[in-house]
């Protein structure tokens, strides 16, 4: 059982290590993911200098090791938005996340990124009554407001979308769907790089001064200068800027792919190979490889650390007990990687004291990570288009919070209980 991504197979991350540029950079990006590597293609085609540095390499956090599904649903719920900020800035916001598709779509067109894009729709499962109903009531605002291509079905319609047993109906998508998401941050990586873009990784960024023209990025190789600065680290951010160390949490997740199986035996599970999360409170969510050979799945298996092993054997029975005919399969990879949260359960942009940032994705951010890249990189030029309903929305600390999650397993095991219960 390997423990790297299963994704690295066809698309493992590589350095990219170029030399420290001599003259100062108009911007520098600090993390080489999907949002840093928007952000420097388009910086690049408005003809700014752009050093990327990242930690490890370009797609070796999460954009090389997630689920590789597009959605658009935000944690509060369209009802959650309108209830905090009002109907016109709840649906302005919520727009955004539809835009966030489109815009991921458009970009690995124009760029010409094989990362095995299928736009077929995503299926979200209620596990419970209580939850069929509840997204029911959130649908039922979503199709008063906005005109999004989903529907919700009931328990005996489910079967196109997934062939398992005992889920209350759920609500399908149409316009979502899913990709390779190693081969798409390495098509970003060659995108930015044709570009013009400057690449530096593995580098660590160690420390941030502000300066009267600018910035200057301490590396264990010597400083970087540039006159504007942006993070975009999501749940690898460590304690580099405290004002975001203090607001933005790592949340592990783990997933595990199965050995190959039959084309038939996976087809048969997902009719539609539509993405698949369900509503637990500590969710799964699991689909067929773009090959159609394999089974993975995603979760938060263990509330302590645990060693891959006990990880792997516990999703191992979540896929078990979704899909009884994979009990035989054996697990081939396993791994993990962080996703980030902020107290609003929220992504979030902005700026402060000079320095842009765009994080914070909660576990959804193959789409709207790039966009908010794209936005931030517009932001750095002064361009009104980078203006986004995000903005300005509250980016809180808490007192008891100062880049340890040492609440996480409380948290957990609450959510452990609920789903257990029921409740």
């Amino acid at each position: 059982m390997k423990t790297d991504p299963f994704w690295w197979e066809s698309a493992k991350p590589e350095p990219t290590d170029m030399a420290l540029p001599e003259s100062v950079s108009d911007v520098l990006i600090i993390g080489g993911g999907y949002t840093g590597l928007s952000a420097a293609l388009t910086l690049t085609k408005r003809g700014q200098t752009v050093t990327v540095l990242d930690a490890e390499m370009p797609g070796y956090g999460a954009s090389g090791r997630n689920g590789g599904m597009i959605g658009n649903l935000l944690k509060p719920g369209l009802s959650g938005l309108i209830e905090a900020y009002g109907v016109e800035r709840g649906c302005a916001i919520y727009k955004e996340a539809l835009a966030s598709v489109k815009f991921i779509a458009a970009r690995i067109e124009e760029e010409g990124i094989d990362c095995d894009l299928a736009l077929n729709g995503r299926f979200y499962p209620a596990v419970l009554e209580k939850h069929y109903r509840a997204m029911s009531d959130d649908f039922a605002v979503r199709q008063k407001y906005l005109d999004i291509p989903e529907e919700m079905v009931g328990p005996e319609d489910y079967a196109e979308d997934v062939d398992s047993p005992g889920y209350k109906g759920g609500l399908r998508q149409h316009h979502t769907g899913g990709l390779h998401p190693a081969k798409y941050v390495k098509g970003l990586t060659q995108a930015a790089l044709r570009s013009g873009a400057r690449i530096i990784a593995p580098l660590r960024a160690e420390g941030i001064i502000k300066r009267p023209t600018g910035f200057a990025v301490q590396t264990a190789r010597g400083d970087l200068n540039a006159r504007a600065l942006l993070i975009a680290t999501n749940g690898y951010g460590g304690g580099l800027y405290p004002f975001l160390q203090k607001r933005i949490f790592p949340v592990g997740s783990t997933m595990i792919a199965t050995e190959e199986l039959s084309e038939n035996l996976v087809a048969s599970l997902f009719p539609t190979k539509r993405m698949i999360t369900d509503t637990r409170k500590m969710l799964s969510y699991y689909r067929p490889s773009p090959d159609g050979r394999r089974v993975l799945l995603g979760a938060r298996p263990s509330i302590f650390p645990a060693t891959p092993e006990v990880q792997a054997r516990s999703l191992k029975k979540t896929l078990d007990s979704i899909f009884p005919a994979l009990r035989q399969a054996a697990v081939s990879h396993v791994w993990t990687g962080n996703v980030a949260y902020n107290f609003a359960a929220m992504p979030t942009i902005g700026e402060h004291e000079g320095v842009y940032y765009a994080m914070g994705y909660c576990g959804s951010g193959v789409a709207i990570s790039g966009y908010f890249g794209h936005k931030a990189a517009l932001k750095i030029l002064g361009d009104p288009e980078g203006e986004t309903a995000f903005d300005g929305l509250p980016l809180e600390d808490r007192f008891y919070y100062n880049g340890r999650p040492w609440f996480l397993p409380v948290a957990m095991m609450g959510y452990r209980i609920r789903d257990y219960f029921g409740f």
